[in-house]
C-alpha cells in the first residue's frame, strides 16, 4: 500500500475539521464513574475508577465531540458474557435520518451524546461496564493511567487496555446481526453493520476508509469470538490483527494495548465526527494496526504532515 493510501483519510479529515472551526476544548467531554464491588476493592477504587475514566477519555479524546457528561458504572456479576466481561453503551440511538438497505441506522448512545451533546438515556448510566468475578481478579490496575509507564505484572491483564476494548464496543464495534447467518432481525441496522459483510461463512469490514487503510476488506471475528472484534485467523498478514485493541482472538498477559490508526478508521466509517489523526507508520511500514496520535495543530493544516519518516 502506497504512502498516500492513508493521507486521502488523514489530510482531507484534518482539513475538513481546521476549516470548520478547529478542535473541540479539552474537557468537552466529562466523565462520572460509579462502581460497585465487594468490600475488599474499597482501597482499590479510586484507581479502579481513574483507570476507566482514563480509558474512557482515551477514545473520547479522538472525536470532535459536543459538551456532555458521561455517567459509567461497573460493577461484577457472575453471569458475565464469555467469563469474562462486556462494555456497552446502554441505549443506542437513530443516526439522523440515515437507512441501509431499508433498514434504520442506529448509533451506540455514547456516540450519540458526543455527536449531538444530547443525554439519550436521562438520568441513568449511560456505559456500563461488567466483569466476572474471577476474571476481575486477573486485572491489573495501572496506579498511574495518565501515564501509562509502569510495567504490567507478566501474570496479569492490564485492565485499562481491557476497559479500553470494551469501551470500543460501547461507542462502535457493536451491531445486531446474527453471528451464524449475518441476517438482521429487526428493522435497525447500527452503524457498524452497515459496514459489515458476510459472504455465508466469514464476516468481513467493509468501509471505505478502513479498506483503504488496510488494502483489503478487514476479517473479522467469528470462531473465537463474534463479528464485533477484527482477526478470524491470525495468518499471513492478517496476523497483524491479533495485536489490535479491538482483536477477538486473545489479550495477553502483561501487555499494554492501545487505540490503533485501523480502530479509528473504522470509527470514522461508523460516522463518528473525528478529530485529525497522526499517521504514526514509518515510511517503511505500511501496518496500520499501530497506536494511533492526534495531530497537532499545525501538522492538521500542511499537507503531508501526517506521515512519519
Amino acid at each position: 500500500m502506497s504512502a498516500n493510501a492513508i493521507t486521502g483519510w488523514l489530510i482531507v479529515l484534518a482539513g475538513a475539521l481546521c476549516s470548520a472551526g478547529g478542535r473541540v476544548a479539552l474537557g468537552q467531554v466529562e466523565y462520572s464513574v460509579t462502581v460497585d464491588l465487594p468490600p475488599e476493592y474499597k482501597a482499590a477504587e479510586p484507581v479502579i475508577r481513574a483507570n476507566i475514566e482514563a480509558a474512557a477519555r482515551a477514545w473520547s479524546d479522538f472525536v470532535d465531540a459536543k459538551p456532555c457528561r458521561v455517567e459509567i458504572t461497573l460493577h461484577l456479576d457472575r453471569a458475565a458474557s464469555s467469563g469474562r466481561g462486556s462494555g456497552r453503551s446502554a441505549v443506542s440511538v437513530r443516526l439522523g435520518d440515515e437507512k441501509h438497505a431499508g433498514l434504520l441506522v442506529s448509533e451506540q448512545g455514547w456516540a450519540g451524546m458526543m455527536r449531538t451533546g444530547k443525554d439519550p438515556n436521562g438520568e441513568k448510566a449511560d456505559l456500563e461496564v461488567i466483569f466476572e468475578p474471577d476474571y476481575f481478579k486477573t486485572l491489573w490496575w495501572d496506579p498511574r493511567p495518565d501515564l501509562r509507564t509502569d510495567r504490567v505484572p507478566s501474570g496479569k491483564l492490564d485492565a485499562y487496555s481491557v476497559v479500553l476494548h470494551e469501551f470500543g464496543h460501547a461507542l462502535a464495534f457493536n451491531g445486531w446481526m446474527d453471528p451464524k447467518t449475518g441476517q438482521i432481525p429487526g428493522e435497525f441496522v447500527s452503524s457498524y453493520d452497515r459496514h459489515v459483510r458476510y459472504d455465508g461463512k466469514n464476516f468481513f469490514f467493509v468501509g471505505p476508509q478502513a479498506v483503504k487503510l488496510w488494502g483489503k476488506p478487514i476479517p473479522l471475528a467469528r470462531t473465537n469470538n463474534n463479528y464485533h472484534h477484527v482477526c478470524e485467523t491470525p495468518t499471513g498478514r492478517d496476523a497483524l490483527l491479533k495485536v489490535d485493541l479491538m482483536n477477538g482472538i486473545v489479550m495477553q498477559y502483561g501487555q499494554r494495548y492501545y487505540i490503533t490508526l485501523l480502530d479509528l478508521a473504522i470509527l470514522h466509517d461508523c460516522g463518528i465526527p473525528m478529530k485529525p489523526i497522526k499517521d504514526t507508520r514509518t515510511a517503511k511500514d505500511d501496518n496500520p494496526v499501530r497506536p494511533a496520535e492526534r495531530a497537532s495543530a499545525a501538522s492538521a493544516g500542511r499537507a503531508g504532515a501526517t506521515r512519519n519518516r
